[in-house]
């Protein structure tokens, strides 16, 4: 039907002092890594544009970081920073996990180069890389990263299989467009849903592994019992539109019943991918919170 390879590293910097975090920190960890990757990468510093570069199709920078606006590709990245403000003291830590999609996990040491110095985010905030773990989804863990980071394919979660009627669903800020309009939380329902997984897969699965045939889910045998929603507003610094911007989100827990294991492994797939539009931001970012028998 489909599949596609996919790692996941989990990037663990430690507080160099102390400070409070932003609640969003997807724009600054993106901003750091683009920077800084380019910096590693780039053989041709003066080139007025990446666009105009003849190596854009093989250099690194934008293989991984500019496969949107230069190559027209989906981001081959999703990240997942922590949404909540932090009180770190020096010494304590805090994770970013990012996941990387079909062959951009050949490039991971580039990735983890370009976190590696002391990171300023802004307001005299810094950090520094500490350690490095891969994911392995099947097995839910993180293990240290020693040479190689493994690689996993989408089909074997879409296999997975639950015994549950119910299952919580978390989504951290999320930004779905549905008939060219970003859904508010009023307006969102099942259908929105399901149709945004089957998007972010199929997209993902065309771009970067294999689709033979449309994805299906009977939605009529799902329901969302239980929804608590609301909108939240990220704010962000566009380095290259050089300007605040604002991008609309919903996000809280949601109940999901019915026929469950339709859903099930699309769901444990997008909890590696994220589900919607700037995932490369840290958007997206959803969670299996519990799996309870009634």
């Amino acid at each position: 039907m489909f599949d596609f390879e996919f790692s996941r590293l989990r990037l663990e910097f430690k507080a160099l002092n102390s400070f409070q975090t932003p609640y969003f920190l997807g724009s600054a960890f993106r901003g750091i890594m683009g920077k800084n990757l380019k910096k590693i990468v780039c053989i041709k510093p003066f080139e007025e544009s990446c666009k105009n570069c003849q190596l854009k199709n093989t250099c690194p920078y934008t293989v991984i970081f500019e496969t949107e606006e230069i190559l027209n590709y989906p981001a081959k990245y999703a990240i997942k920073p922590p949404f909540q403000v932090i009180h770190l003291q020096e010494n304590q830590t805090i994770n970013l996990d990012i996941t990387l999609l079909g062959s951009s996990a050949n490039y991971w040491e580039f990735i983890i180069s370009s976190f590696s110095n002391t990171l300023n985010l802004g307001k005299e905030r810094y950090l520094k890389l500490d350690k490095i773990y891969f994911y392995n989804p099947i097995e839910e863990k993180y293990y240290p990263l020693k040479r190689n980071i493994p690689k996993f394919q989408a089909k074997d979660l879409l296999n997975l299989k639950t015994d549950k009627q119910q299952l919580t669903l978390q989504l951290n800020p999320t930004s779905i467009k549905h008939q060219n309009q970003i859904v508010n939380p009023q307006d969102f329902n099942r259908d929105i849903l399901i149709k945004a997984i089957l998007t972010r897969i199929s997209a993902v699965a065309q771009s970067y592994g294999e689709k033979t045939e449309k994805i299906y889910i009977d939605k009529e045998k799902i329901n969302i019992t239980q929804q608590n929603l609301k909108q939240t507003i990220l704010k962000r610094y566009s380095n290259r539109k050089q300007r605040h911007m604002n991008i609309p989100a919903i996000e809280g827990e949601l109940t999901l019943t019915g026929d469950l294991n339709q859903i099930y492994g699309l769901l444990k797939i997008i909890e590696n991918i994220n589900l919607g539009k700037s995932v490369s931001l840290g958007l997206g970012s959803v969670k299996l919170l519990s799996e309870n028998s009634t």
